[in-house]
């Protein structure tokens, strides 16, 4: 029988069944120091207001099967719109800084965070939070994240988990003889899974010693609860040990059944009649009964999924299986024939880091801007180092189709995204080095109040203003423009107060000049933006909005024509990317005055 030691350092209660249960602000031990439940652990949360922008995905093609032809008149995807609205620093242990990996959101607002070390040290943990969205518009909307709980592990790591019925389920690897480290003869076997109970407030419970199990291979790479059973994946492992399929019972967590042999295992997702396993190099996909038995290999492709340790995951949703599959990007598969429905090619040119790591599908009620219900099947894609995708999946002719939304990746951090999950309209991305992002889904129209146009724009700047119109000099910044009804309205949001903000509309560089904005001699194009003359320009049509301000102009108040805009705030609103040369969006001292031409184009009104 294992041994567990506990050493509480605080007072301990008892619950109904006579178990120690640590009390809110203690830290207490297991496993000899191994895994320590703390509940004040070095993390940071930061309340965010940013509105990210969008880019086109055009680069992550999406490949059509079963139709003879490219579908003609597809149906247009919703016009999500995300704001970013908490993030948390990743988690440390004994000062080493470790990467999320996997997310679980259950239906009360917690959300499960975890985490593990690259490369062969075992560090890691979870971290939970609790979170309650106040609604409200996309602009004013607030999401309080807050701190509940965390495990550490010093000698441990930990690859995904899950949640079900007041237990949290986690695998991973350890080097810890209590956990997953076994010392055969024919080598060592890391992989383990562990269950722990939590009280109400998701605070941990003390574990049951029946509860940590050791498994075979190096890692444990997937779990998965249902239906009263654990199915857990494993890698490969030493001699004699590969990895495979493991289905055991959440009652009394005894093996139920072994699929071994399954090796380079990544992934296992289940439903109410099957059991579907996800190998890599090459990609293999495999459907049991809910028990285990009547293996069929549905999908295999010699040439996908060839990274055998790379994170890749699989989906079952309705009648599809969305299967992750590292460099070789996304598959969406019909669950009963294993036919490839549609395919998405894997973004970005780095085939080590611009992966395809991840897929959720929220097919939540969801709340527009004006809290009405919104009903769509959005998918989400972590990409690795190029960020996060969305799609909609939408019925084309008789066939489900991934159909692209306008501006659909965004880059968070520079950071690996690793893993997705998404449940009404909230968004949670594991960011590797990058920690936890917290997202919300808002939308630019609905049934009444149709948005002809909405521009997410890079904003073409420099230091002091001074970009003298060059289009190849963009950097970003949180400046939205978006026709309502006969009005185009400017939005201007930054972490800091905005001060002296101005707008002006013009056709062209000429009616710049004429209105005294630019200062300098030479060519128009050698001129730059007269911040002076621009601090306040039009604040008639300024109003305060949380997080910044707005300016809305009617459409008589704008010129005829394709249409070009300096924007200006002064002190508060940031300039430049993340590290970039010229700053930091949000992080503006006393020198920095912040001019920019924007290029609309022509815009059309709704009526």
């Amino acid at each position: 029988m294992m041994m567990i030691c506990i050493a509480c350092l605080a007072g301990c209660n008892k619950d109904d069944g006579g178990r120690d249960i640590p009390l809110s602000d203690e830290t207490f031990s297991l496993m000899d120091g191994s895994i320590v439940i703390n509940n004040h652990p070095d993390v940071t949360i930061t309340p965010l207001n940013k509105f990210p922008v969008g880019k086109s995905a055009s680069s992550a093609g999406i490949k059509r099967m079963g139709l003879e032809d490219e579908p003609g008149d597809e149906p247009k995807a919703n016009n999500y719109r995300f704001k970013l609205v908490a993030e948390m620093s990743t988690l440390k242990i004994d000062g080493v800084e470790v990467q999320a990996t996997h997310v679980k959101i259950t239906d009360d607002g917690y959300v499960f965070v975890s985490y593990n070390e690259k490369g062969d040290p075992h560090r890691g943990g979870v971290v939970v939070y609790k979170f309650t969205i106040h609604n409200g518009t996309l602009e004013n909307v607030k999401v309080d994240v807050q701190y509940v709980s965390a495990i550490e592990m010093k000698r441990a790591e930990l690859s995904a988990l899950d949640y079900h019925d007041g237990k949290l389920y986690m695998t991973g690897a350890s080097s810890d003889p209590n956990l997953g480290y076994v010392n055969r003869r024919d080598g060592f076997n890391y992989a383990f899974f562990m269950v722990m109970e939590l009280n109400p407030n998701m605070t941990f419970k003390v574990v049951d010693p029946k509860a940590v199990v050791q498994l075979t291979s190096f890692q444990g790479t997937s779990i998965r609860v249902h239906n009263n059973l654990i199915y857990i994946t494993t890698g490969d492992g030493t001699n004699d040990t590969d990895g495979g399929l493991y289905v055991y019972s959440a009652t009394d967590y005894s093996l139920v059944k072994s699929i071994s042999g399954k090796q380079h295992a990544r992934s296992v997702d289940v439903d109410d009649h099957s059991i579907y396993l996800m190998q890599a190099n090459h990609a293999r996909i495999t459907r049991f009964h809910s028990d285990g038995s009547g293996e069929t290999l549905i999908y295999e492709a010699s040439d996908e999924a060839l990274q055998r340790d790379a994170k890749s995951e699989i989906l079952a949703w309705d009648k599809y299986l969305f299967v992750a599959e590292n460099e070789s990007g996304l598959r969406m598969l019909c669950k009963e024939s294993g036919n490839v429905n549609e395919s998405l090619e894997r973004p970005g040119q780095d085939p080590e880091n611009e992966v395809t790591n991840s897929v959720s599908m929220n097919s939540d009620i969801k709340k527009n801007y004006n809290g009405k219900d919104v009903a769509s099947n959005l998918l989400f894609v972590a990409n690795g180092g190029k960020g996060i995708y969305w799609y909609d999946i939408m019925n084309v002719d008789g066939k489900d189709r991934i159909i692209p939304c306008r501006d659909n990746s965004m880059l968070l951090d520079n950071e690996s995204a690793n893993f997705i999950e998404s449940k009404g309209n909230i968004v949670f991305v594991a960011n590797g080095l990058g920690g936890l992002k917290v997202l919300y889904i808002g939308f630019d129209r609905d049934d009444n109040h149709e948005v002809c146009q909405s521009f997410e724009y890079d904003t073409f700047i420099k230091d002091n203003g001074n970009d003298h119109g060059d289009p190849l000099s963009r950097k970003i910044g949180d400046v939205f423009f978006r026709t309502e009804g006969e009005n185009l309205v400017v939005y201007l949001y930054s972490d800091k107060k905005i001060n002296g903000a101005g707008v002006f509309f013009g056709t062209s560089l000429e009616d710049f000049d004429k209105a005294g904005l630019l200062t300098g001699s030479g060519n128009l194009t050698d001129k730059n933006i007269n911040n002076g003359a621009m601090t306040n320009m039009n604040a008639d049509k300024r109003t305060e909005i949380p997080g910044g301000v707005k300016f809305t102009f009617s459409k008589n108040d704008l010129p005829e024509g394709e249409l070009l805009c300096i924007v200006y705030c002064n002190l508060g609103w940031g300039f430049g990317i993340p590290n970039g040369s010229s700053g930091t969006t949000g992080q503006c001292d006393s020198s920095n005055n912040n001019g920019q031409y924007i290029r609309l184009g022509a815009v059309t009104f709704c009526i």
